[in-house]
């Protein structure tokens, strides 16, 4: 169901709205294609489809499939109730979601997004990322930051197609290795990272480039398909923004 204002209180206000004024109230639903609407989330309808659908799509039999477990806390809570909470709906129907949160006061971070199978491939992820990336800019919001796992190199090309690059790698002991992929929503960010780092930092590309089908997203243009030396680094075959649950 939306998140309504009568359905927080002020100690659980998104951060993004502490912090850039950004409220989604403001911006959302929206309509993204093929009879799916983007909209605001509680908690609930987060943890909800968490708990009956990511096992499956991400393909995990027990806990024991993980680096740590990562059991739901009060203070977990906390963290979720003052992200920024998305649900992709079809008829009335969860399938598929999407969390974030500021990761500093000029940057935000995509905590994780998954879709239902039947919804994969279709291009609502490029859509809504346009959209959202649109909204921050405007907040003020200077550069916008996944995780990935160095596995799903399809997802990649999409990342790369809409403007990220990869610009780091952590291990850790809840998550593996992964890598992490900025989108600089400032130019001036943007080309003060290619200048010390970058042969060419991917510009923001358009929903229109991506097709739709199959498991994932995948770009149209061949150069993509194999980008070479980018941003530092040649380890840059890597997968999507990072899905392992609400980490």
């Amino acid at each position: 169901m939306p998140v309504t204002p009568e359905s927080q209180s002020p100690d659980e206000e998104p951060l993004s709205k502490r912090f850039w004024r950004l409220d989604w109230a403001d911006h959302l639903p929206w309509t993204l294609g093929e009879g799916v609407t983007l909209e605001a989330a509680a908690t609930e309808t987060v943890l909800a489809f968490v708990q009956a659908h990511y096992a499956k799509i991400f393909a995990v039999e027990d806990e024991g499939d993980r680096f740590w477990p990562d059991p739901m806390t009060p203070a977990k809570r906390r963290f979720l109730d003052a992200s920024d909470r998305f649900v992709f709906r079809a008829a009335g129907r969860p399938v598929g979601v999407l969390v974030g949160q500021p990761f500093d006061w000029s940057t935000y971070y995509w905590r994780t997004v998954a879709f239902l199978p039947s919804h994969q491939g279709r291009g609502l992820l490029a859509a809504a990322l346009e959209r959202t990336d649109a909204a921050m800019r405007e907040a003020g919001v200077e550069r916008v930051e996944g995780e990935a796992a160095p596995v799903n190199y399809r997802q990649v090309r999409l990342l790369h197609r809409l403007g990220y690059c990869v610009t780091g790698s952590v291990n850790s002991e809840r998550w593996g290795t992964l890598l992490r992929l900025t989108k600089f929503l400032a130019p001036k960010g943007r080309a003060t990272f290619a200048s010390r780092f970058c042969r060419g930092v991917p510009e923001p590309r358009t929903a229109g480039g991506i097709r739709k089908g199959g498991r994932h997203e995948e770009v149209r243009h061949d150069e993509l398909l194999s980008p070479g030396p980018r941003c530092g680094t040649e380890a840059h075959h890597i997968s999507s923004l990072h899905h392992g649950g609400t980490q």
